[in-house]
């Protein structure tokens, strides 16, 4: 049915049936552009939200493709962590014991004689780099000059790294040895009284 067609038969229609008609369309043509409207906020909300978030997807898919390379610096960043310091989770003083008790154990392999250890108090230590905590232990031996060569490399073989803060060294006063005695001492080395402090870095938690 065309235009013109239509005006006919609305016109030949009785007044109260085209009124209706007509009230009919009215509405019927306000309820599309009230829906054309609400297609249109709803379309140009979510296009602004997509455009708010281009950057941050952007910023995503950086993350993405540089994702091999974090988690590759992040293995090679704890591998130098732990060469630098004790990392396994365990307290202060557990860490410090452990310490002591390694330490201990290199005198000993080295063929030193230990004579005490002890782990340096809070106080007497040097500060510590920031996210570190310094660990000391002050160690009393006794033992020939290869011996202690023994025992230091030990040391600084050691991973995490171990250093030697402070190590102070005194020839041991032997009685009157006889000439067999004497002639030992000076193929084998005198003994050595020697008070050695080793320092590590344990990570803070």
């Amino acid at each position: 049915m065309n235009w013109s067609a239509f005006r006919m038969w609305l016109a030949a229609l009785p007044k109260e049936a085209r009124g209706a008609i007509l009230t009919g369309l009215l509405l019927a043509a306000v309820a599309l552009v009230f829906l054309v409207i609400n297609i249109w906020s709803s379309a140009s909300e979510s296009w602004y939200e997509i455009v708010k978030s281009e950057p941050r997807i952007a910023r995503l898919k950086g993350y993405q493709a540089f994702q091999p390379a974090m988690v590759e610096a992040a293995s090679e960043a704890e591998v130098v962590l732990q060469d630098l310091a004790f990392t396994v989770g365990a307290d202060e003083s557990e860490t410090g014991a452990r310490l002591q008790q390694l330490l201990r154990g290199f005198a000993e392999d080295a063929g030193l004689t230990v004579r005490g250890s002890q782990l340096i108090t809070k106080g007497q230590q040097e500060k510590a780099p920031e996210g570190f905590i310094r660990l000391s232990v002050e160690l009393r031996v006794r033992g020939l000059p290869v011996a202690l060569n023994l025992f230091l490399r030990d040391v600084y073989e050691h991973s995490p790294r171990l250093k030697v803060a402070e190590m102070n060294v005194v020839k041991v006063r032997e009685r009157r040895a006889s000439r067999r005695e004497a002639q030992s001492n000076l193929s084998e080395g005198q003994d050595l009284e020697v008070s050695i402090q080793v320092a590590a870095l344990m990570v803070s938690t």
